[in-house]
């Protein structure tokens, strides 16, 4: 199902301290430098943008998912990779899509900054395509960091349910923008006291941990199906539009605390580069703007799902503007 960019962001606790200052040239572990690839070319003679983030952690072959854009129409499509059966080392995206409708389809070859191949519309269309990786003025390089750790529910217990944790994140070349990144993941409170990413990340982690402890300890028995205690926390980052000095980001975040099922949350924001900082609603719209967005909001949702009441997939009935959507 298409990951829906309403949620809010996830809330840190409040807490009061001197602003520090960042250094641009931290150097941080493990870093990535191509787990972010922007790519310009065309899909038949449409000139098209694409942003691909390779998933950190692969033993061999590297997924991917990512957004791109028709440069006419400027809307963010997003897609995920899928396995190459040919055993010709293709790469396969997929476009996101509403459960049972038609996608559309990359099939080519990444090689040496090229990724080229035959995209297959929705409507069956083919299209030959050929991307290249660039970053032009007016876009943004970065690269990437994932952090991860996992601790056993039961030290001394051979199959003891464990909780896990892990953070993906891009770090920009940019003071100011690493900053915001900074706010986006771990909230103002948070990023005010730690501004190196990986310190912050760090007092996320062990904040995870000693939750997770406190809450399944009495719920541990030697002759129990623990599976439910398998308790998990992710959260990463996605690009959404990169290109003539905006750039829109997406924190998505995925948990897992029992129960049938987990839970996703994201959250966007969006930049200009030129002028160096976060756009508003208040920075687009006209003043009074709330009700006529949320009529166009609600009406697009409605669309997308071909539903009449939202409520039959979402939770709300309509679709009101926030921060976090943009």
């Amino acid at each position: 199902m298409k990951k829906l960019f309403f949620a809010l962001l996830l809330c840190t606790a409040v807490c009061a301290c001197e602003q520090k200052e960042s250094s641009v040239d931290e150097k941080m572990p493990d870093a990535k430098d191509y787990a972010y690839l922007h790519l310009i070319g065309t899909i038949g003679e449409a000139p098209v943008h694409m942003n691909l983030i390779q998933d950190l952690d692969y033993d061999k072959n590297p997924w991917y998912t990512g957004y791109y854009t028709y440069d006419e129409i400027q809307e963010p499509l997003g897609f995920y990779s899928s396995m190459d059966s040919t055993g010709q080392g293709q790469l396969i995206l997929t476009e996101f899509a509403v459960t049972d409708e038609p996608y559309g389809l990359f099939k080519g070859k990444l090689e040496k900054g090229v990724y080229s191949g035959e995209y297959t519309s929705a409507a069956g269309k083919k299209s030959p395509f050929t991307l290249t990786y660039s970053f032009p003025e007016g876009t943004q390089q970065f690269s990437a960091v994932r952090i991860e750790a996992t601790e056993p529910a039961k030290k001394d217990a051979k199959d003891s349910p464990k909780g896990h944790f892990a953070y993906e994140y891009f770090i920009p070349k940019a003071t100011w923008l690493k900053d915001a990144f900074l706010k986006e993941m771990v909230g103002d409170s948070l990023a005010q006291v730690y501004k190196n990413p990986e310190k912050a990340y760090v007092v996320e982690q062990k904040k995870f941990f000693v939750d997770y402890h406190a809450e399944v300890e009495g719920m541990l028995e030697d002759d129990q199906d623990a599976a439910f205690l398998n308790y998990d926390f992710e959260k990463s980052m996605e690009v959404l539009f990169n290109q003539d000095n905006l750039l829109s980001i997406a924190t998505v975040d995925y948990s897992y605390a029992g129960g049938a099922h987990g839970n996703y949350g994201s959250a966007c924001a969006s930049f200009d580069l030129e002028k160096k900082k976060k756009i508003s609603l208040e920075d687009v719209f006209k003043p009074n703007y709330e009700a006529t967005l949320t009529n166009a909001l609600t009406a697009a949702a409605k669309k997308k799902f071909n539903v009449q009441d939202l409520e039959e997939v979402l939770f709300v009935k309509e679709v009101e503007p926030m921060a976090t959507f943009s």
